[in-house]
């Protein structure tokens, strides 16, 4: 009998592409690189996305790849370069697109489009050995990291050693706003204009009173707009980075003071890991480990910030095929690389099937087969092949992973999507399934972060570091526990989300 498909994972605002190519790449491109696929089948519907893997299929591949790295933890260190590599190639070959397209040919369009799936879908290859390799149950590095610290300092040595000494783009765009911060706070009427005005109208300040600022956040946007885009954006504009800088300057931030901070805690951080190997005597195999383990923790947000700049490249593509074909953005972004091939050489387009799919599509594979399935055929998919999820037991605790360490005690927000963050409050608990860069805005006002996802390498785990917010993590299941109003208490000393008072 065949294993039922489980879910692994879900994430928010996402359609058909560009995620046949994630699945692809489980499936094809991993094939190639370690020898052995890992199977991923994944649903969308109500532009969200459930992945599923096979678990005995997945634990194979994890094995052989842990194998691999075994035998020669050069192997994983020589994958995170391939990944940077390839990404910022992609980027580097995409940057001209945002000119006029309407003067091309559609076969142009068409080349572009298809070889931007063979280079995103190469990327993903080695992207995606990361989750395979630590996620879940299968956390390798993890473990491995967690057997080398046998020490009663074990929970902080790890911290201070997955700590990367690299700054992602997310990390980048706050540093360059933070200097332009420092210009703005030696100009006492300047900063009294950004207490007083909302957005929009401090813009128009701007322009007619400080055009040279106006020109200088013009830059940062043109630089950052796409650091929040994830799959399918929309990228931010001025008024966003305004609206960060009239928050920084209500919490009274000293921008010196925080720059300077970081250089220290970046120096300080260096020498402690050094420090730490020290002490511990580790063997080559050990200072190995704890090297690809502490990289490990910036590729995975880094990755996903490479792809995320190609999507927003890639927009202007889209739209121009979508004008072309008289379809909307959402609709080209529900089609497969040989319906865009079709629609643009053929004129031949299936807009009922495209149609289906908006309401709910089950793409996968194994092997180097892969299927496509809407409408009544994925629902009878899905009824036969997808595993029933276990009822939950409601408890007063939660329990998961502590991702930084701290207490807190607030009102629930559930935010998945960034439509949901305008009832984010200052104070709040952000509990969601998987935090993303998309809600960053939500994640600066919380007391604390609680998710059903993630290990201690995850993107709420990151953020939690970087902004000091405890954080709770691998709960499994606080999105269908909690509800928005609920009052609860997050110890992220023990990895206990406590509901005081149900809402």
């Amino acid at each position: 009998m065949q294993e039922k498909w489980t879910r692994f994972a879900n994430e928010y605002v996402v359609s058909l592409f560009p995620l046949f190519m994630l699945a692809d790449a489980f499936t094809s491109g991993m094939k190639k690189v370690l020898g052995k696929s890992a199977n991923l089948i994944f649903k969308v519907e109500n532009h969200a996305v459930e992945y599923y893997i096979q678990s005995r299929n997945w634990h194979a591949g994890h094995l052989n790849l842990v194998g691999m790295i075994r035998k020669n933890p050069a192997v994983l260190r020589n994958f995170y370069v391939l990944m940077e590599a390839l990404g910022k190639k992609q980027i580097k070959e995409l940057s001209s697109l945002r000119s006029n397209l309407k003067n091309e040919n559609n076969r142009y369009l068409n080349n572009i489009y298809q070889r931007y799936v063979r280079t995103n879908t190469e990327v993903y290859t080695y992207g995606l050995i990361l989750p395979l390799l630590d996620y879940h149950d299968s956390t390798f590095l993890s473990d491995e990291l967690e057997n080398i610290l046998k020490t009663r300092h074990r929970s902080e040595y790890f911290g201070i050693l997955t700590t990367p000494l690299r700054p992602t783009f997310n990390k980048l765009q706050e540093l360059d706003l933070l200097k332009i911060l420092v210009d703005i706070k030696k100009d006492q009427n300047l900063l009294k204009q950004f207490r007083k005005l909302v957005s929009p109208e401090l813009l128009d300040y701007l322009k007619n009173n400080r055009p040279r600022l106006v020109n200088i956040l013009r830059q940062h946007t043109n630089k950052y707009c796409w650091t929040t885009y994830v799959y399918e954006g929309p990228a931010v504009d001025i008024l966003y980075f305004l609206d960060i800088l009239g928050d920084l300057i209500k919490r009274h931030i000293n921008p010196t003071q925080e720059l300077k901070k970081y250089q220290s805690e970046l120096a300080s951080t260096a020498k402690r890991q050094r420090e730490i190997i020290k002490e511990l005597k580790a063997s080559r195999y050990e200072k190995q480990i704890i090297k690809l383990a502490r990289e490990m923790v910036f590729i995975k947000p880094y990755r996903r910030e490479l792809q995320s700049h190609s999507y927003y490249q890639i927009e202007p593509l889209l739209n121009e095929v979508a004008s072309r074909l008289h379809l909307s953005l959402k609709q080209v972004r529900m089609m497969l690389p040989v319906e865009i091939a079709d629609g643009l050489l053929k004129n031949k387009i299936n807009t009922n099937l495209i149609n289906q799919r908006m309401d709910l599509v089950v793409y996968g594979g194994q092997g180097d087969r892969h299927f496509c399935l809407s409408g009544c055929r994925a629902e009878e998919f899905i009824r036969k092949n997808f595993a029933r999820e276990s009822k939950i037991k409601l408890s007063k605790e939660i329990i998961g992973s502590v991702a930084f360490k701290g207490q807190a005690k607030g009102v629930v927000r559930v935010i998945n999507m960034p439509e949901e963050m305008v009832k984010m409050e200052e104070g709040n608990i952000l509990v969601s399934a998987a935090t993303s860069p998309n809600l960053m805005p939500a994640i600066r006002k919380a007391a604390a972060i609680v998710t059903d996802e993630g290990g201690l390498t995850c993107h709420a785990a990151i953020v939690s570091r970087e902004l000091r917010i405890p954080c709770v993590v691998g709960t499994k299941f606080a999105t269908k526990v909690l509800h928005d109003g609920d009052l609860v208490e997050v110890d992220a000393e023990k990895g206990i989300v406590k509901i005081i008072k149900k809402n």
